[in-house]
């Protein structure tokens, strides 16, 4: 017997629901939260509204400006139990230019102290990441194509099947010098 994966509402309003949640519980402003994150106030009024999905950096902006996870605004239900096909019925999160499109695996849990994300990286994109102040350490799992990494003045090229793992607190780019796409494993350590 197969089960049916619970799929969320429309990720726009789920994100802007749960980031106004959190600024009234913790009693801030939109000018208190635009200060916080570097998100300007007008952006952040239209995601609480559910009229503007936010990028994989407004959202890390906003996780990172609050000392939240990333799960924390995607809201992911949970998965035990279920097989989920990540692709078709995950809710995929883009970049800016849709070059970068990450799917939240495993949420973060408190007990775990984890994270997991399943990361397409298209063909010549370069992705910035910004220091991770509450994340420990990242690991990396690249299984298809060959992902470039930076982190701070070190350069790493990883072929499939590959592996690095590094402290997150240095800014570091993901970067696909290549004509492919890279498909690789993120797991961020709390």
């Amino acid at each position: 017997m197969t089960t049916s994966p619970i799929i969320p509402d429309d990720p726009a309003k789920e994100i802007g629901k749960i980031l106004k949640r959190i600024r009234f519980d913790r009693d801030l402003t939109l000018d208190n939260v635009a200060a916080m994150t570097g998100v300007s106030k007008t952006m952040l009024g239209q995601i609480e509204r559910g009229v503007s999905v936010p990028t994989i950096s407004v959202l890390w902006k906003i996780a990172k400006g609050l000392q939240i996870s990333l799960s924390t605004l995607l809201n992911e239900p949970p998965q035990q139990y279920q097989a989920v096909d990540i692709l078709k019925d995950l809710q995929p999160i883009y970049d800016e230019n849709n070059n970068m499109i990450l799917y939240n695996i495993f949420p973060f849990n408190p007990l775990s102290g984890f994270e997991y994300f399943y990361i397409i990286l298209q063909p010549g994109t370069k992705h910035h990441s910004d220091a991770h102040r509450n994340i420990a350490e990242e690991y990396v799992i690249v299984t298809e194509g060959t992902l470039t990494l930076q982190v701070e003045q070190q350069t790493f090229t990883l072929t499939a099947p590959a592996k690095i793992n590094f402290r997150a607190n240095a800014d570091h780019y993901y970067i696909n010098n290549t004509d492919k796409p890279v498909i690789f494993q993120n797991i961020m350590k709390y």
